[in-house]
């Protein structure tokens, strides 16, 4: 099985791909890009927050105000 880039498959599976990176790059190396993942979803959260927050402002409730 060839990969677009034209180099062999280099893992077997997850539980391959996982030991050979952690075994030849460390530890380290399997939390790169985490930072950004962060920043995503606190950014996603930001937004959902101000929208809340928004929709109170506009309709003059607050949550537990009314009957469900």
């Amino acid at each position: 099985m060839m990969m677009t880039s034209g180099e062999g498959v280099k893992y077997k599976s997850s539980l391959d791909a996982f030991s050979q990176i952690l075994k030849n790059e460390g530890t380290k190396s399997l939390f790169k890009g985490a930072g950004a993942d962060i920043l995503h979803a606190v950014s996603g959260a930001d937004v959902l927050a101000g929208y809340d927050k928004l929709q109170m402002i506009v309709s003059g409730k607050k949550y537990g105000s009314g009957a469900a």
